[in-house]
């Protein structure tokens, strides 16, 4: 770990904005140098166009587009690059649909040297969702597994040592995939426990113990078809975490069943999913859903 204050970039995903997502920016956007906006929407007449000139009233954004959907994990990795190139220390990974509170980098700075030995790969924030509302409320930090993406500072160096994102997953996984090679490289997942993300996952209705995240069923094909891809390569490592996962793949498919809407669709997906993973085709999905 750099003995200067580390210098921090912030790379945010954007897929078809809302006039919602400038404000959602807006509350962290200060608390960094520079964030590259990365947008992955499609050409849709003058829509990006019209966020992209909201977007300038910010003065340390910069607005990238790629012109098609290169999937969440080559943002990122774009993203990083660029950060690296320009000599930043961390890359703040965002999602469009998260803001951040006033001290969420600070907070997370606090953290990247906590315990002893290594420094974490990545620091986590609490992720505030319809699920979960409230953090631990007395340690500053914990060890984490596999925290979403959105609201973690990223160490570029850790990122250059264990390699990029896995842009063959192309969404749903990627965060779950590099935390467990991270440690599996010797780094730490920590989670800073005051550094608050208020994060929209899905529209998340609870049933008891089993939570239904309604997410399409293109997104239930990368699901299944990135989630197999982890047990294959990290069982051995981490059989815990692949088994736990594995009992949350049954309770996804009992809430798929019992709570959500277009069912066959969605487990029809995941059938294709996995037949995917056996032949070994990753990547964007090319079919019809």
């Amino acid at each position: 770990m750099p003995s200067h204050s580390p210098r921090i970039a912030a790379v945010v995903v954007l897929y078809g904005p809302g006039p919602e997502v400038l404000e959602n920016i807006r509350t962290w956007a200060g608390q960094v140098e520079l964030v590259y906006a990365l947008d992955n929407t499609e050409e849709l007449g003058g829509v990006k166009g019209t966020f992209a000139q909201r977007l300038a009233v910010l003065e340390n954004v910069v607005y990238l587009s790629q012109g098609e959907n290169v999937g969440i994990a080559r943002a990122l990795n774009i993203g990083a690059e660029l950060a690296r190139t320009a000599g930043y220390d961390c890359l703040l990974t965002m999602d469009q649909d998260s803001r951040g509170d006033d001290g969420l980098v600070a907070n997370l700075l606090a953290c990247r040297g906590a315990g002893e030995g290594v420094a974490p790969g990545i620091v986590a924030p609490f992720h505030v969702t319809r699920a979960v509302r409230r953090p631990p409320p007395a340690a500053e930090y914990s060890e984490a597994m596999t925290p979403m993406t959105s609201g973690c500072l990223l160490d570029l160096a850790a990122w250059r040592d264990v390699g990029p994102f896995r842009d063959d997953f192309f969404i749903d996984f990627v965060d779950n995939e590099y935390c467990l090679r991270l440690r599996r490289s010797g780094y730490r997942v920590v989670r800073a426990n005051r550094a608050i993300l208020t994060h929209e996952v899905g529209e998340i209705t609870r049933h008891g113990p089993l939570i239904a995240t309604n997410h399409s069923p293109l997104r239930r094909y990368y699901k299944t078809r990135n989630r197999f891809v982890v047990f294959r390569e990290y069982l051995r490592t981490f059989p815990g975490h692949c088994t736990f996962d594995l009992v949350r793949l049954t309770k996804e498919i009992g809430s798929i069943v019992l709570f959500e809407k277009e069912k066959t669709a969605k487990l029809r997906m995941m059938w294709q999913g996995w037949r995917d993973y056996r032949r070994g085709r990753l990547g964007k999905f090319s079919g019809s859903v």
